[in-house]
This record gives C-alpha cells, structure tokens and sequence, in this order.
C-alpha cells in the first residue's frame, strides 16, 4: 500500500499528460469541419453519459485496477485513431473511446488512493496527498498543453502521438499497483444508486453535490471557449493565426502551472477559512473570469484567463477530503461517478441552452453573449450556494 502511494501520484502525471488538448478543436475541424465537430462532441458526451456510473459500480465490485486500465488503453487507442483518422468514422469511435478513458477513470482514482490510504490506517493523510496529487495532475497538463502546442505547430498529429505514448506508459504503471482489498458484499446496481440517492438526503453532502454540478458547467465554459476567443485575437493582427496551437498551448499550460500551486495549498486555505468559505471563493473566482472574458476582447484579459485553473485547484483536493469520508468503501468509486453524470449532464443541457442564442456569425458578439450568460448562470449559482451553505453545516470560517 505504501508503494501504491507513491505509483497513484506518477499515474496521476501520466493521465493528465494530454498533449492534444490546446489543439483539438483545430485538429478535428479541419479534418470534419465544425459541424462535423460538433456532432463528435455530442457523441462524446452521450458515451459518457452512458457509461459513468456503471463504470463506478464495475470498479467498487471487480477493483479499482481493471477499471483504471481500461481507461489507460481507451485513451492509448483513441490518440492512436485521431492521429491515424481522416474522417469522420475513425473520429466517431476515438471519441467513443475518449469517453470510455474518462469515465473508467472517474471515481476509481480518487478511491484508489483513499482506499490504499484506508488499509494502512492513514486516513488523515487523504487531504495533504491528494493535494500534491492534484497540483501534479496541473503540472504535468500544463507542460504537456505548451509541449503539444509546439509540436501542434508542426504537426497536429504528434500531439496525439505524444498522449498515446504518456497512456501506454500508464498501463504499465497500473499493472504495477496492488489492489486494496475490496469489500466482500455483492450488492445490486438497483440498490447502489439507492445509497447514493440516500447520501444525498445528507444536508452536507447534497450541498457539496449542488456545488460540483455547478463548478463542472462553470470550470468548462472557459475552456470551450478560450480557443474561440484566442482566435478572434489573432484575427484582430495579433498573431499570425497559424501560431493559434502555440498560443493555446501556453496560454493552457500556463493557467494549468498556476493552478497547480493553489492546488497544493488547498488544504492549507481550507483549513484557514473553512471548506464552506474555501468552496465559495472558487466558484466566485470562476464566474468572474468567464464575465470578464465576455466583457473585453483585449490582451490584457489573457492574464485573466489564466487564473481559470486556480479554483478547480482549490476545490479539488478540499471536495475529494470532504467526500470520500463519507461514503463508504463498497459504493465510493459509484457515488463519484454519479456525481461526474450529474455535472456532465448539466453541462450538455448548458451547452443545448447556449447554442439557441449562439446566432450563426463566429464574431464577438456572438461569443461575448454567451460568455456574459455563463457568467449569469455563475452568479446565481452562487446566490444558491450563499443562501444553503449554512444549512448544510460546512464552516464557513474555521477547520474544514
């Protein structure tokens, strides 16, 4: 189990090794164009839909190993077919197994490591190791977004070939993790999702659930549209728009870098001023950067871009130590999962929202109208969370 501790924080490098990321909508667009975009990224998230929890509940029955290794070859395979892929066929099924990598890895991590921690009688040691998980997992995205943005100006394929390689690497270092040992219950699916439901009649945790469907819609307006947003600069003369990988690649890397030192601080702020007050100031971080991204098209809002990553740094770790306690080892990896539907969900329903008032034209008022209506979803997402957080018990000015 100690060797487990110290293989999940290279596991956690490896899987958020995704050179493709700054390059991807460029990529895929110009292979399919944007319509053909758009409908691989629906399918992407139906895929998911459909496969998140029973990927957690196959991950409490069978181990959290098996789980974690069909993400790492769904990952290895679909950076392999975008890079070999010419159409959209090949696209379709990388995107299907694009899910399949995201959702086995979601909630069978995070179990993982609480699970290993558990066995040896050191719980307490959760928050402070999942904060340095998560500033690895910010750092190592954020070399990898400027690596592939470099390679991207090349060629946008090594970007992908540069993920397969990261995610081959990853099975191998899973294949070396010991399983902790798994509780001996063999419950239905049926009554796993009635204990999740069941948690949430928990004032506390229906909260922190409330909180992490929000913050999943709001963490991921500014990354679906930075690049949009980059590219009007670069059509305003900023940049040679050829250059629009590279600049997303830094700019991506950079926030990500960021990130990663309040992630490793987290558990310090929380400790501070509370879970509840810790929480809070993310997701009033984040509203504000999407406001002010819709607000100004200028250069200087790049600085401001680039704290999009500090409060998923903040909340993370603080979310994870507050979660995992209380939910039990034989439902843990179910109940994340059910919690990632629920934010995935709420984003697709978003996204549906937003392109009713998308307009047809790709030009700044189109994109600043549906920044300015993310950043309104924020504040009364906020507004929501103010007025309960009291009555969910979370301290808002103390030990968290």
């Amino acid at each position: 189990m100690q060797r487990n501790l110290k293989l999940y924080q290279l596991y956690s490098v490896l899987f958020s090794s995704m050179c493709w990321l700054p390059v991807f909508a460029i990529y895929i667009a110009g292979k399919v164009g944007l319509e053909g975009l758009l409908l691989l990224e629906a399918l992407y998230y139906i895929s998911v839909v459909i496969m998140e929890v029973p990927s957690g509940y196959l991950s409490d029955r069978l181990g959290r190993k098996p789980v974690l290794a069909i993400s790492a070859l769904g990952f290895s395979l679909a950076a392999i077919l975008f890079m070999l892929g010419d159409s959209f066929i090949p696209f379709a099924i990388a995107q299907f197994l694009t899910a399949v990598g995201y959702s086995f890895n979601s909630g069978s991590d995070i179990s993982l490591h609480y699970d290993s921690l558990h066995e040896l009688g050191e719980e307490e040691r959760f928050g402070p190791l999942e904060a340095i998980a998560e500033r690895n997992r910010f750092m190592a995205g954020g070399l990898a977004a400027v690596l592939g943005g470099l390679v991207g100006v090349l060629d946008l394929r090594l970007a992908y070939l540069l993920t397969a390689l990261a995610n081959v690497a990853n099975i191998f270092v899973i294949l070396a993790l010991r399983e902790p040992k798994l509780h001996e219950g063999r419950e239905s699916f049926g009554a796993a999702l009635r204990y999740c439901a069941g948690r949430l009649r928990i004032p506390a945790l229906a909260w922190l659930a409330g909180f992490f469907v929000l913050m999943t819609v709001l963490n991921h307006i500014p990354y679906e549209f930075y690049q949009p947003w980059l590219r009007l600069l670069a059509l305003d003369g900023l940049y040679p728009e050829r250059f629009t990988p590279l600049a997303s690649g830094l700019l991506l890397g950079s926030s990500m870098l960021l990130g990663s030192w309040f992630a490793a601080n987290s558990i310090r702020l929380r400790d501070r001023i509370g879970i509840g007050s810790a929480l809070l100031t993310a997701c009033a971080m984040q509203t504000i950067v999407i406001g002010v991204m819709g607000l100004w098209l200028h250069v200087a809002i790049v600085g401001v871009i680039l704290l999009r990553s500090v409060p998923r740094g903040i909340m993370m770790p603080a979310f994870n130590a507050a979660v995992a306690p209380r939910v039990d080892q034989q439902h843990r990896a179910t109940y994340m999962s059910v919690m990632s539907l629920g934010g995935r969900l709420a984003f697709s329903l978003t996204l549906v929202a937003l392109s009713f008032f998308a307009g047809e034209a790709q030009d700044w008022a189109s994109l600043s109208r549906l920044l300015v209506i993310g950043a309104g979803i924020g504040v009364a997402g906020l507004l929501s969370l103010l007025a309960t957080v009291q009555r969910a018990r979370l301290e808002l000015g103390g030990q968290g």
